[in-house]
Parts: C-alpha cells; sequence; structure tokens
C-alpha cells in the first residue's frame, strides 16, 4: 500500500512538472511573439545624441539654420534652411566640389533651389539627419525632417511603415511651407530604410507634390525583412511558428498588419523619376528584397538602382562612396520636371 502510494505520487509529481514545463514554454513562446511584435511596432526611443546639439543652437556653422515645431497633426519637424555661409564645412565643401566634378555649378551658399523631405528609419529621429541636411543644404536645397510615429518626439506610438504615416507627412510638409512662407513645390522625396517605406507611400498619394524621389536600402515587402530576421534567430521551423502570431499581436496594436505593408504595391503607382540606393553587403535588408522593389517601379519612368560597395544597413550613408553628390545631381536633374 505504502509502495502504491509513492507510485501515485511520483506519477502526480512527473503530471505537475510537464503541466510546468508546457506552461513554462508557452509563455516565453508568448512573451516572444509579443517582444517581436513590439519591437517591429513600437522600437524603443533614442534621446537627442549629444552630436546633434550644436545644430540646434546654431554652434554648428553647418551653413544652415534649424527651426522646429511641430504640424497640427501632431508631427514633430526641423525645417533646415540653407544660410550664407563664407566658410564651409568640410561636408559643405564636399559635395559642392564634387557636383563640380559632375558639371554642375552649384547655387551661391544661401541660395535654395527647392526643398527635400527626408524621412528616418526604424529607430532614428529626425535630428540624426542633420549631417545628411547639410550636405543638402550646401547643394541648395531647404530640408524638412519629421518625426514619424513610434520615435523622436512624436507622441504617436505605433510606426506602421507607411500605410497611416503618408497622409501624416503630406500634410506635415503643406503645413511647414505654409508656416515658414515657402513654395510647395519644386520639392523631392528621400527616406531610408522603414522611411523609404514612409516615402513610395507618400509619394504614390493622389496630389502627391514631389517631383523626384530617393529611397535608400529599403524593402519590398516587410514580411521580407521579418521572415529573414526571424529564421536567422530562431530557425526556420520555430521562425514561421513566431511570425504568424506576431502579425495578429502587431495588427491588434497598429490596426495595420504586417503582411499589408507592401511598398513594392505602392511602387506600381509611381510617376516620378526615383532612385533606389542599396548597400551590396546589407545584413539586414537583403539586397534582393532591394532589387525586387527596384523592379517594382513601372518600367515607364525613369529609375536608377546605385548599389554602394561594401554597404551594410547601418552605414550606407558614410561611406567613401559619393553617395551625396549621386544623390544630389539627381534632385538638380529632376527638381524641376
Amino acid at each position: 500500500m505504502k509502495r502504491a502510494s509513492q507510485g501515485f505520487s511520483l506519477k502526480r509529481l512527473l503530471v505537475r512538472l510537464v503541466i510546468s514545463l508546457i506552461l513554462g514554454i508557452a509563455i516565453l513562446y508568448g512573451l516572444l511573439v509579443w517582444w517581436c511584435a513590439s519591437e517591429l511596432a513600437e522600437p524603443a526611443r533614442r534621446p537627442v545624441q549629444t552630436g546633434a546639439l550644436p545644430y540646434l543652437d546654431g554652434t554648428a556653422k553647418a551653413g544652415f539654420r534649424v527651426e522646429t515645431f511641430t504640424s497640427s497633426g501632431g508631427m514633430p519637424y526641423a525645417v533646415c534652411t540653407p544660410e550664407k555661409n563664407q566658410v564651409l564645412s568640410k561636408r559643405a565643401a564636399a559635395i559642392r566640389e564634387q557636383l563640380v566634378e559632375r558639371g554642375i555649378k552649384p547655387l551661391p551658399s544661401g541660395e535654395i533651389i527647392g526643398t527635400l523631405v527626408i524621412l528616418h528609419g526604424r529607430g532614428g529621429i529626425k535630428e540624426d539627419y542633420f549631417p545628411v541636411a547639410e550636405r543638402f543644404c550646401a547643394a541648395g536645397f531647404r530640408c524638412v525632417i519629421p518625426d514619424l510615429p513610434g520615435h523622436g518626439a512624436n507622441q504617436g506610438r505605433y510606426a506602421t511603415y507607411g500605410v497611416l504615416e503618408a497622409e501624416m507627412v503630406l500634410r506635415c510638409y503643406q503645413e511647414a511651407a505654409s508656416k515658414y512662407n515657402f513654395s510647395e513645390q519644386p520639392c523631392a522625396i528621400l527616406g531610408q530604410s522603414m522611411g523609404g517605406s514612409v516615402a513610395i507611400h507618400t509619394a504614390a498619394l493622389d496630389g502627391s507634390p514631389f517631383s523626384s524621389m530617393i529611397v535608400i536600402s529599403s524593402f519590398d515587402r516587410l514580411e521580407t525583412v521579418v521572415r529573414e530576421k526571424t529564421d536567422g534567430l530562431l530557425g526556420s521551423v520555430l521562425g514561421a511558428a513566431v511570425r504568424r502570431p506576431a502579425d495578429a499581436v502587431f495588427g491588434w496594436k497598429t490596426g495595420v498588419k504586417v503582411s499589408a505593408i507592401r511598398p513594392m504595391d505602392k511602387a506600381t503607382k509611381i510617376r516620378i523619376p526615383t532612385m533606389i540606393v542599396h548597400g551590396d553587403s546589407d545584413g539586414f535588408v537583403p539586397t534582393a528584397s532591394g532589387r525586387v522593389l527596384f523592379e517594382s517601379f513601372p518600367e515607364g519612368i525613369e529609375k536608377e538602382w546605385i548599389p554602394v560597395p561594401t554597404a551594410n544597413h547601418n552605414n550606407v550613408l558614410i561611406t567613401d562612396f559619393p553617395l551625396y553628390a549621386t544623390m544630389a545631381e539627381w534632385f538638380f536633374n529632376h527638381i524641376e520636371e
């Protein structure tokens, strides 16, 4: 009788251990799904880096002034306006020299040929792009740089990679033009990674004012990037098991499914000259994904694929490749079309 009781207790202990193990796995699985969806929808916000402060307080001597405001839709943005500057910064001088080498005579310092809307990537903030604006302002472009929802000072909680942001970006730009008293046209749009998807969605809107576009290190479908990351981190079987519920959680959070974020579909509606830039060593957004996006733009428009040698996803804008002059030349050639 005692031995039977011990056997029963042992069996009950094993059952409890199995149930605890199953519950533990389920909890870990749920946390993994939640983390994946949250990383996509709510990336960690970064504070303004100390390197951006001289641009904000005017001590950077970068050849442009920065004014910040928040649109009626709650989108904070910076307007970077070229100013006359007798002593050019190293960045400003370099792009002007490179343009001259390409047969393009830059405008006198402080003069403006048009406006450029710049859209940051996932996890970025508008202040990160002040060095980018420094180059384009030196080439004669005013730059409007918003904080997208889920990023920086934007109180919007979630990122939807252009599906819900496009109308906000366009309205923000229109309000910036009105507040700072500049014409909406001529203008162009540039976006990096997530910002590239937002740029495509914005340029595809009816009545979009942009005459040309550059998309940097972006993707054909968000699913492509998510599959690449989850399979690499978890393996193909567990990765597939995580993706579908993560898509559902992302949809519950944002109102948009990951599977619905397909800039390649919006690309088919684009009718303006478009350049696609991609690092040929990009391990985050595969080059193949960028190529599919490039091929999605209509054959009837002027489009160009620019591979950046040895560049990965994070350093594509800071290699020795003369990318800024290449992009500025593209905008010069199409800004008034």
